[in-house]
């Protein structure tokens, strides 16, 4: 490509597309982010963590602001001109909401994204340019801590259907944390159905000039709980996502939660944005010198490590930061239970990563070190 690569990456305040932004910035690529609202203080704030990384690395940063990502035509603006696309901002969450709704919201936070990259208006007219798409899901989608299935090992071929199932059983009744996985499960259900439709328009288009038109490359990335220093703190500090702000509240004296099988498992910030990173690359390369091969169809199942309850992360922190020793509380309750961890095959994701996890301890210690 002759031309610096523009990145469109949703969500640009969020924790991992932060990181994933400073990964794209230091390669040289311009970054283009959706944030909510542009005067929001996790907007400015951002925009003054990155700045001077775009400024020293000679990469443009812009911000976007996109309101409402599940309204149609959202992205319209954002995507044109993008060469790749990082889907990073998700309107889930799991506070207290109607099943439904939050199912249609993470839906429609897919496939509004996805319309207006690949099935453009002749008002919005997106750009030919775009040649990879990459969706950031969840371990969630990928499997249930439910018994009976210990012998099982997890990988790109599974599905979380026992929490849709649990949706359409117990409506509203249903608790948030499955309802939370069943929207990541049905949100990257999305994906793939737009990517196999998109793909059968492809493959009933003439010929042009002899050589088919590409065929975006699309991949899922489903990782575990994201551990890793933030790269702001976010106002109010409460909105630290779920692992850093273990890792805040016990350095700070709160309560060491107790163990659960979704905190068991673990991969730091800094890992999933090299994912990411390596992704948009792979298929950039394969369209480079005038290749028109089909896009990459890929998920990936992401998890760096396991054994990370919360205890160990009070353990790590009271040997490693021996002055905030009496600030965090006694280590009281079961450490990490034997026989209650999923197994997962993350072979394809590692072969991605190209290097080895960063590992628990490492990423705990970095983390805390932002809050001290």
């Amino acid at each position: 490509m002759t031309s610096r690569p523009l990145i469109l990456i949703t969500g640009l305040n969020g924790y991992i597309a932060a990181h994933t932004a400073l990964r794209f910035l230091k390669a040289g690529y311009s970054v283009r982010g959706t944030v909510r609202s542009l005067a929001s203080p996790n907007s400015e704030l951002i925009h003054a963590a990155l700045n001077p990384f775009s400024q020293s690395h000679a990469a443009a940063l812009s911000l976007i602001e996109v309101p409402d990502m599940t309204a149609d035509g959202a992205f319209d603006e954002a995507v044109k001109g993008v060469d790749a696309i990082a889907h990073l901002a998700s309107p889930v969450s799991m506070s207290p909401a109607s099943a439904r709704s939050m199912m249609d919201a993470a839906v429609k936070g897919t496939t509004s994204l996805l319309s207006s990259s690949l099935r453009p208006s002749p008002s919005s007219s997106s750009s030919s340019a775009l040649r990879s798409i990459v969706y950031m899901s969840s371990i969630s989608a990928v499997y249930s801590p439910k018994p009976g299935r210990e012998d099982h090992i997890y990988a790109e071929k599974d599905w979380n259907d026992d929490a849709e199932d649990q949706v359409k059983r117990e409506g509203d009744q249903t608790p948030g944390y499955v309802v939370y996985q069943a929207s990541k499960a049905a949100a990257e259900r999305a994906f793939w159905r737009f990517a196999e439709e998109e793909e059968e328009e492809k493959n009933k288009e003439e010929l042009l000039g002899g050589r088919r038109v590409a065929v975006v490359g699309m991949r899922a990335l489903c990782p575990a709980p994201v551990l890793g220093p933030p790269l702001y703190l976010p106002e109010p500090i409460e909105s630290l996502s779920m692992r850093a702000k273990d890792v805040y509240d016990i350095l700070n004296g709160g309560e060491v939660p107790p163990f659960n099988t979704i905190r068991g498992t673990f991969v730091d910030v800094r890992d999933v944005a090299e994912l990411v990173f390596n992704a948009v690359e792979r298929d950039l390369a394969s369209q480079q010198g005038g290749m028109q091969e089909k896009g990459a169809r890929e998920r990936y199942v992401v998890v760096g490590g396991q054994r990370a309850s919360p205890r160990r992360i009070a353990e790590v922190l009271r040997e490693k930061f021996p002055d905030r020793k009496e600030a965090i509380r006694p280590l009281v309750g079961e450490p990490v239970p034997e026989g209650q961890f999923a197994r997962f095959d993350v072979s394809k994701a590692r072969e991605l990563l190209g290097r080895e996890w960063i590992g628990f301890e490492q990423s705990v210690v970095d983390t805390a070190k932002v809050f001290m």
